[in-house]
């Protein structure tokens, strides 16, 4: 077993208390239980739908044989490469689990249309898709069904040969599974898609990219038995309590990037801001982060890093290690970990913005010019703030968009975020709204060039995006929360903000 959560001396002590008290309220054995009170009364009804994920994670092996049976099935006819749609929780979980194994699984998990033309207009005689959503509506994951369907029938392929399912039962996208003759797998309806890494939701595209399954499991099964222990030393309570101890004074993590769990902070990241972050209440994330001594901020690392927090442990242990500590440091700061109430907000907006008789064009508030960026993030953030960098863009430019948020935090000495939309919506942009109210918001709008349809919709990809751009910028701005909008047009308007936004370092 090598799951071990450390911290310095000193927050230990402070958080020793809180870990003292757990064990003596019980807090472990009643969360193995589904004790849906944990988190107060008005928690229980959502918490009893929601704690499927405490039951024992090797029950999901009857999954392993027929996930590996069909990748088995692909690889014959000559299918070898494989495409993930979906966001947040279903998109998340399976691409740490292929990075960690070093297989290649393709992300879809934004509606950018010069991405998604890349992803279909290529040749896909070698392609197989997952279409991935819980709720089986989520529009951006139904809207790339639609797009690689109309692209297999255009290149003679039959789209139920090569679109694999997952969703829970009875949900829109089973019904139309149903109707398709797609391959389906159910997830567990009691499970929420933040939790859901464990069950189908991370299994099916990860595993049929070729990760091994068995040794995740395995792992996973261990960490779920060494976090039943009610005991002070449990890793689980003590990365909670060391978390939480400080709250609300800390409320921010900083997350290092993992030597050994490449994008294990990004699942992190939605698994904590999205449980966490609601009624006002909330900690934060920050991923790659290198501040230092920032008093409203804990850092946590690998084994041997300077952080103040050090976890060892596998992807499958630190999964549920992560999931457990969660759970507890949310009943330490009095929010249900479940539910998701300020989510809605933004797609409610964006749809407006849609079925509105000019879309989304003209709802855009004021825009700042690529010269005025940096003297508004240094005016406008606090000694409380974040600043959350939001890249409604092409995913292509995601590193250069990285060293941008690197830059901007050495600049301010401030935590950054970075967010790419919309994929983030599904995360932190619970925690953007439900939050404390100490988010500074940089909305960046990188205009497609490709014109791409959404078949049997009456928007496009490119229209769909700015429409959620807008949406959330709307949110945000009545929240009274500073947010202000860059729009770039073309290549070298990007490139002009990065050299800005980079220069920002010197």
């Amino acid at each position: 077993m090598t799951l071990r959560v450390s911290a310095s001396p000193a927050l230990h002590s402070h958080a020793s208390a809180l870990m003292e008290q757990a064990v003596s309220a019980g807090f472990i054995p009643a969360l193995f239980q589904a004790d849906t009170g944990l988190w107060g009364e008005d928690a229980r009804a959502e918490a009893s739908i929601r704690l499927g994920w405490v039951k024992d994670p090797a029950e999901s092996a009857v999954l392993v044989s027929k996930i590996t049976a069909l990748r088995e099935e692909f690889m014959k006819n000559g299918v070898d490469s494989f495409v993930l749609c979906g966001m947040g929780g279903s998109s998340l979980a399976p691409e740490v689990m292929a990075a960690a194994d070093g297989v290649s699984l393709a992300i879809l998990d934004t509606t950018h249309p010069d991405v998604v033309h890349r992803m279909v207009a290529r040749d896909l005689s070698t392609v197989a898709v997952v279409v991935s959503s819980k709720s089986g509506g989520t529009v951006e994951t139904d809207s790339q069904r639609r797009a690689f369907e109309a692209a297999f029938q255009a290149q003679g392929i039959d789209p139920s040969t090569r679109i694999v399912v997952v969703t829970d039962p009875g949900s829109p996208l089973h019904v139309q599974a149903k109707e398709a003759g797609y391959r389906t797998f159910l997830g567990d309806a009691h499970v929420g898609g933040r939790f859901s890494a464990l069950t189908a939701f991370g299994l099916v595209p990860s595993g049929l990219a070729g990760v091994n399954l068995k040794r995740l499991l395995d792992d996973a099964h261990g960490a779920w038995s060494q976090l039943q222990v009610n005991d002070h030393s449990n890793p689980a309570l003590v990365l909670g309590a060391l978390l939480s101890s400080r709250y609300p004074l800390v409320n921010k993590i900083l997350l290092g990037k993992s030597s050994s769990l490449p994008g294990f902070g990004d699942w992190v990241e939605q698994l904590v801001a999205e449980s966490t972050g609601k009624n006002g209440h909330g900690m934060l994330p920050v991923v790659g982060s290198n501040l230092v001594d920032a008093p409203d901020c804990v850092s946590v690392g690998d084994s041997g890093s300077t952080a103040e927090i050090t976890i060892t442990g596998t992807l499958g242990e630190q999964m549920f290690l992560w999931l457990v500590a969660t759970t507890f440091a949310s009943k330490v700061i009095g929010v249900n970990p479940f539910d998701q109430p300020n989510v809605e907000s933004a797609k409610v907006a964006a749809r407006a913005l849609l079925d509105g008789p000019e879309g989304s064009e003209g709802a855009r508030g004021e825009d700042l010019t690529t010269s005025e960026v940096l003297s508004w993030c240094q005016s406008t953030v606090t000694p409380r703030s974040y600043l959350a960098l939001c890249v409604f863009g092409d995913t292509t430019f995601a590193q250069q968009w990285s060293a941008a948020r690197s830059a901007l935090e050495a600049t301010i000495n401030r935590p950054v975020t970075l967010g790419l939309g919309p994929q983030f919506l599904h995360s932190t942009g619970q925690f953007h709204k439900g939050g404390p109210l100490e988010g500074v918001f940089l909305q960046v709008i990188q205009q497609g060039t490709a014109s791409m349809e959404v078949p049997g919709r009456d928007f496009d990809f490119g229209q769909l995006m700015e429409a959620q751009a807008d949406g959330d910028s709307a949110v945000l701005t009545a929240s009274t929360q500073p947010t202000k909008t860059v729009v770039v047009s073309d290549i070298e308007a990007l490139e002009a903000l990065f050299d800005v936004l980079l220069g920002s370092k010197a």
